[in-house]
């Protein structure tokens, strides 16, 4: 039995997104490309992984006890790529570092992790701070630069901005939920269950604004600050909600299970990024800390994918 990486890759895309088309343009193929290769892993395994119906795929018990071990494979093979990549450098210096509690929360981390092992000699100084006073910040010269959602800066010339990952918005149900395993879904559909709102870093006010656009209103039942609240609460069925791929996971601290459904209806993406003065001259320290950011986002963009 011969099974390539790249099958693998093009398994968990084909769940995570539930089509084949969403799938193949995920993975930069064809959709023929695709379809043979998942074809070709269900010979090589000798077990249908999927089922396909009209509005897509949907894993079988085969398929969803392999895709944890597909998960893992493809997990383990990013840490050993940065491991064997990873550069120590000799730049020293001080980064003060302005960040949102949404990065503080899921990013941060892995920030520390991967500079403290990148970056030996550079200080990494975090200020977690709302947006406004991140840009006040910025506009002093308090920070070298810092790591926020770039979809929430305001149009001030001052701040350039960077986009370090796009994260998909989609609906988070219980397993047993009707919508969970189905194509994708609308926003009336869901304007007509009870919804849980997380209020993190101007997430109410990004809802507000895309369900506006469609003239309908979340039923929402509850809200909350807290991220493992929403899991809970989801998968307990008392609720579903519309929350980012960099936050998802397919559990709630309780042993609850979550599933993702995408949404039919435009919803924007959670983007991430750096935001610098316009035209601060950055010391080598701080070069050299978002070259080593826009890695880590390329990594947590994978990672977010394959949940």
């Amino acid at each position: 039995m011969s099974i390539t990486l790249k099958q693998l890759q093009h398994f968990v895309a084909a769940a995570a997104t539930g089509q084949v088309s969403r799938a193949a343009q995920r993975c930069f193929v064809s959709q023929p490309t695709l379809t043979t290769s998942l074809r070709s892993l269900e010979t090589a395994l000798n077990a249908p992984l999927f089922t396909r119906h009209a509005n897509g795929l949907r894993l079988t018990v085969q398929g969803d006890g392999f895709l944890r071990h597909a998960e893992h494979i493809l997990r383990t093979l990013d840490v050993a790529l940065e491991e064997v990549h990873e550069s120590v450098s000799a730049v020293t210096g001080k980064v003060r570092l302005g960040i949102t509690d949404t990065v503080s929360e899921y990013m941060l981390p892995r920030i520390i992790d991967v500079a403290r092992r990148q970056l030996p000699k550079v200080e990494i100084e975090p200020v977690e701070l709302d947006r406004v006073q991140i840009e006040h910040g910025l506009a002093k010269g308090e920070f070298d630069f810092a790591i926020v959602l770039v979809s929430n800066l305001s149009d001030t010339p001052e701040i350039t901005r960077e986009t370090l990952l796009r994260s998909e918005r989609r609906l988070w149900t219980s397993v047993h939920h009707p919508f969970a395993g189905g194509g994708a879904v609308s926003l009336a559909d869901v304007a007509e269950k009870p919804f849980v709102l997380l209020d993190m870093d101007e997430h109410v006010e990004t809802v507000s604004r895309y369900w506006a656009a469609t003239g309908l209103t979340p039923k929402v039942v509850f809200r909350t600050k807290s991220i493992e609240a929403i899991r809970s609460l989801v998968a307990q069925d008392v609720g579903v909600t519309i929350l980012s791929d960099l936050v998802f996971r397919p559990w709630s601290h309780d042993g609850g299970r979550i599933s993702r459904t995408a949404v039919s209806d435009p919803v924007p993406s959670m983007d991430i990024g750096l935001a610098y003065l316009r035209g601060a001259p950055l010391s080598p320290a701080a070069v050299a800390c978002s070259s080593t950011l826009r890695l880590l986002g390329k990594t947590l963009a994978r990672e977010s994918h394959i949940h």
